[in-house]
């Protein structure tokens, strides 16, 4: 077993992507996964039970669809065998107009990553719901932008403490955001710490989510205790919430909170292509994040993540992205195939007869 405690390459954020090149065979591997998907009904249940969050409009139109397609099947099994081999997790899904979730495939979805700068999206959203709108301070040159344009670890710490003055409940500023993540954006895991170097966080733990035996980042057969460990659904989930509830929510506070969350992180930076951004050229709101080794334990990998909302046409592809101890030309190399089926689904689609729902 190693330890270790990762800290996040400074760089700058990532910006729109969108349009798709290729086309693609479609082997048909053989690999199943049966997994629970977020259904567009269950996905409200979980918005109408966060704390801070009101009762939504309810959607009109068909569930989400009960069964998988014959072409979602064989882009399944096909990037199955892409990322066969390689150390990196895959949570992937199409949202439609009518905001259904069409399909939703996953490729070690509940093995935990370091999270790197992932989760400075909902830091944002963080900022915005506990913030007044009119002491909103997200112009260039503050904290809130450069924490998530220019990626600012430092001024993560800022963001946290600032906000925490505002949230009423128990707990240090890392712990009220975990709280936040939890039971307002529904995912299973937090940060640990966030100790960088001059942040006003350094000190302030969650032990809640300590490294240990059980959570850990297992590669090569190899142990790794490092702080901050997240899945692909996490991120996914996410931008999920990011997402469809700015369609669903009714609360004004709630609904401008995401409008603003999103139009951050789509501002594009002239200098820095993310993983996802080299792929989609347009139509891309996201944050990545990258590790290098010698921020991380003796034998681990270098960490390359990335996640998002790709839009295309009425539709919108949620992609979450982790790895570890991968090169940045092969890490692009699998999420050019991730968007090769995008266009082979687009292409697909309207040949298809709709599945079987429960209306």
């Amino acid at each position: 077993m190693k330890f270790g405690r990762g800290r996040v390459a400074q760089h700058r954020k990532p910006t729109l992507g969108s349009s798709i090149g290729g086309k693609a065979n479609l082997p048909l591997f053989t690999l199943t996964m049966n997994h629970s998907k977020l259904t567009r009904r269950s996905f409200l249940k979980l918005l109408t039970a966060a704390f801070l969050i009101p009762p939504l409009q309810q959607p009109t139109g068909p569930n989400d669809w009960d069964q998988e397609t014959e072409l979602a099947k064989s882009i399944r099994e096909y990037l199955e065998g892409t990322f066969l081999g390689h150390e990196m997790a895959l949570d992937f899904r199409r949202i439609n107009a009518q905001n259904n979730q069409e399909f939703r495939i996953l490729i070690k979805a509940d093995k935990l990553y370091p999270v790197a700068s992932c989760f400075k999206a909902w830091v944002a959203l963080y900022y915005y719901l506990n913030t007044p709108k009119d002491q909103w301070k997200d112009t260039q040159g503050t904290p809130l932008y450069s924490m998530v344009v220019f990626s600012n670890n430092t001024e993560v710490g800022t963001v946290l403490v600032d906000v925490a003055q505002r949230v009423v409940s128990n707990g240090n500023p890392v712990q009220k955001f975990n709280d936040f993540l939890i039971k307002s954006v529904g995912m299973n895991n937090g940060l640990h710490s966030w100790d960088w170097p001059g942040s006003s966080t350094v000190g302030f733990t969650d032990e809640r989510f300590a490294p240990s035996n059980n959570r850990s980042m297992v590669y090569k057969g190899e142990t790794y205790l490092i702080d901050n460990l997240f899945t692909v659904t996490d991120l996914a989930h996410g931008y999920d919430v990011l997402q469809r509830g700015q369609s669903f929510a009714r609360w004004d506070a709630m609904h401008e909170a995401i409008m603003a969350t999103n139009s951050l992180l789509t501002i594009p930076a002239s200098d820095y292509l993310s993983p996802l951004e080299y792929v989609f050229t347009q139509g891309y709101m996201g944050k990545d994040g990258i590790l290098p080794e010698v921020d991380l334990p003796k034998g681990a990998g270098r960490v390359i993540d990335d996640a998002g909302v790709v839009t295309v046409g009425d539709a919108h592809y949620i992609i979450a992205f982790m790895s570890m101890g991968e090169g940045e030309s092969v890490v692009r190399d699998v999420l050019g195939e991730v968007a090769k089926m995008i266009e082979v689904y687009e292409r697909g689609r309207p040949t298809l007869a709709t599945p079987f729902y429960n209306g």
